[in-house]
């Protein structure tokens, strides 16, 4: 993440022109697909950063000479410029966040595992993958459809051969519990027998200086441009996505991609976009405004779904082109890579910039689009991709077919146990999310966020602060060199061995094929849920797991988040659930805290607490009595409790008394807890 020279003749200045790149060269200052004039400067003491609000072409030169500094050039534009003072890395990245916005808390499902192809050609190829990836015991939660489910890439409506009856192949992957997601790009296909061209003519489209509309070519063939400057054309396109335009859809198509947004031209004399010199409404240059086009568009995307929901769904969208502020109505993927592993590499500095650049929601196509990764390193993409919030497989046109099930049955297992790992883990992604709403801390973070002084760590990824993971990213490879920040515990999780590392160490990690190291921190409660569901649609209503990872002191803390995973009542209506869990040891055991939100009507339950902890300590749980009338009174839990024998050393040979009691009223608890010794037990709920 750290920056290299561009002043001392061996490379050229960063480039910042969003545009439509083929295989992308990895550690290169070129161009990509989206474009953030953010830049800032850390050492072990203080961090600070500039903010060069321009949408236009911009070079920035990056010099070490003296001291460090970087030079910014712009094409056009005004200049708009935020200093950022710190002094910390979550200062900073709180301060761009205050003046950019933060990402609106998701629906649940875009935390769970996305499957995609260039492209699926019909219905019955969409029902055979989901169906598939059940009878095989993959999680999925969504499925995409690339431009094959278009009417020749005239985007809002379906095509009349291959998808013949889009409401029946909907209906079908909606009762499997799945979604899908259809791709809209902004080109419009010159056609007088398409009705979005026909009434966007003349009025909505980006121009030359003498009023024709711009064309050029791009997937549909000869092409128009939407011009989402014009309040009145973004307004149209927005109303595009109504049930009642776009024809024989249903909630099930519940997302949409914006690609080729940059905006693409198939023209290699433009650098493949809108030529410069072309207008927007009120006359403004392209090359003023050119690094803004794809936020625009998603902009008028999300203002579409918002309309066609009626306000009651939380819209998603993914964008390949964007700007700061982009985090508002989209999540990103890094584009066009390949199977190498240094794009697997990359896929982890990228999505680390965004996050502290405020686009949390960002992945990187598992396996590279273009060409066939080797089973080793797609085995290593799949657990590498469980810690990046967006998790979507997604391969080029050209590439062999890459669903999970076609693979011999040993690959099939590391993949599907990455899966399964990722689904356990999306109470910890979903948590987080809601804190980035509010504060905009990111979701995953590089180790100099939390730990000043670690700073080129680029394979190393916190999940928040309590997840360390240290993903394989070399073929090969029988271990991998891991970094402990810090002055805590850490619990290998990946192995189930919860051996402790202690921080402010570096070792070689011992890796097989079917191990991808991650660890819990010391003094963290990690919340998941480990009944193994193919969807997140069948674990809402599932009891969850404390994991609670003691520190030196025989403490620790957790948080957990909670709501309707779907609604904007989190706001309108503050009805969520926001949770502490603090293990004190001895007399106080688990305290469990409601610290935000109106609980009314939302109910949890626990399934087990398990304590992991210096061997050396006796392990003991103890839940104190306040939290667990709390927690019945307040969330009409079903409570088992099992009893162990205190202080055996073998959890698995414990005698349990399993007692239900169903939680009527407070009366009916105090009397089970005044004939109970609830002192020193294993909890199950």
């Amino acid at each position: 993440m750290a920056l290299g020279d561009t002043t001392d003749g061996s490379s050229d200045p960063f480039r910042l022109r969003n545009s439509d790149v083929y295989e992308y060269e990895v550690d290169s200052p070129m161009a990509l697909y989206g474009s953030i004039p953010v830049i800032y400067g850390h050492t072990s003491f203080s961090t600070s950063g500039v903010f060069f609000h321009n949408a236009a072409e911009e070079w920035i030169d990056i010099s070490y000479k003296n001291r460090p500094s970087a030079n910014f050039f712009a094409e056009s534009g005004v200049l708009d410029l935020f200093v950022l003072l710190g002094p910390s890395p979550k200062n900073v990245v709180q301060q761009y966040t205050s003046l950019t916005g933060t990402a609106p808390l998701p629906q649940l499902w875009t935390l769970g595992y996305h499957q995609c192809r260039f492209t699926y050609e019909s219905q019955e190829d969409v029902k055979t993958v989901v169906a598939t990836m059940i009878e095989k015991d993959f999680p999925m939660d969504v499925l995409w459809l690339d431009d094959g489910h278009s009417n020749g890439n005239r985007y809002f409506e379906w095509n009349p051969e291959n998808f013949t009856d889009p409401i029946e192949m909907q209906q079908n992957v909606s009762a499997a519990g799945k979604k899908l997601v259809s791709i809209s790009d902004p080109h419009i296909k010159i056609a007088n027998d398409y009705a979005v061209y026909n009434e966007a003519e003349g009025k909505y489209f980006v121009k030359w200086a003498n009023g024709s509309d711009f064309q050029g070519e791009c997937w549909p063939g000869m092409s128009s441009y939407m011009d989402f400057l014009n309040p009145e054309a973004s307004d149209y396109y927005s109303s595009l996505y109504g049930y009642d335009k776009f024809n024989k859809t249903t909630e099930t198509l519940a997302g949409i991609w914006n690609d080729m947004n940059e905006p693409s031209v198939f023209d290699d004399s433009l650098e493949k976009t809108l030529p410069f010199e072309t207008l927007h409404y009120g006359g403004v240059p392209h090359r003023d405004i050119h690094n803004i086009y794809g936020f625009l568009h998603t902009r008028a995307t999300h203002k579409g779904l918002l309309q066609r929901d009626k306000n009651t769904k939380r819209p998603f969208i993914l964008t390949r082109s964007f700007f700061a502020g982009s985090q508002r109505y989209a999540a990103i993927w890094t584009g066009d890579n390949a199977a190498d592993w240094s794009y697997l590499s990359t896929s982890y500095s990228q999505c680390l910039t965004a996050n502290i650049l405020g686009i949390v929601y960002c992945g990187a196509d598992v396996g590279g689009f273009e060409t066939e990764p080797d089973h080793e390193l797609l085995q290593r993409w799949y657990q590498a991709g469980v810690w990046l919030p967006f998790y979507r497989g997604h391969s080029g046109k050209e590439t062999p077919r890459r669903e999970p099930y076609l693979f011999p049955e040993n690959v099939q297992s590391v993949i599907r146990n990455a899966l399964k790992v990722r689904y356990k883990h999306i109470p910890v992604f979903y948590t987080l999310a809601f804190r980035h709403s509010e504060s905009g801390d990111p979701i995953i973070r590089p180790l100099f966020y939390e730990y000043n002084d670690l700073l080129d760590y680029d394979e190393h990824v916190l999940v928040g602060s309590d997840i360390l993971a240290r993903p394989v990213m070399v073929a090969g490879a029988t271990s991998v060199n891991v970094t402990f920040p810090g002055s805590h515990y850490w619990y290998r999780v990946d192995d189930n061995s919860f051996q402790i590392h202690h921080g402010g160490n570096t070792h070689d990690i011992p890796v097989s094929i079917t191990t991808s190291p991650f660890f819990y921190r010391g003094g963290s409660i990690i919340t998941r849920k480990d009944r193994e569901k193919l969807a997140t649609s069948h674990m809402v209503d599932d009891p969850y797991m404390l994991y609670v990872n003691l520190d030196e002191n025989n403490t620790a803390k957790g948080l957990l988040y909670v709501d309707d995973y779907t609604s904007f009542d989190y706001l309108n209506n503050y009805s969520f659930l926001y949770i502490t869990f603090e293990y004190l040891p001895y007399s106080h055991g688990l305290r469990i805290r409601q610290v935000d939100g109106n609980s009314t009507g939302i109910d949890i339950s626990l399934q087990e607490i398990i304590i992991h902890g210096n061997p050396t300590n006796p392990h003991e749980a103890k839940l104190a009595r306040n939290a667990l009338l709390f927690i019945i009174s307040s969330l009409k839990y079903l409570l088992r409790q099992g009893i162990a024998i205190p202080g055996h050393s073998d959890e698995k040979s414990n005698i349990r008394q399993l007692l239900l009691l169903r939680a009527e009223d407070n009366s009916d608890i105090k009397s089970w807890l005044n004939r109970t010794n609830y002192s020193g037990f294993r909890m199950i709920f």
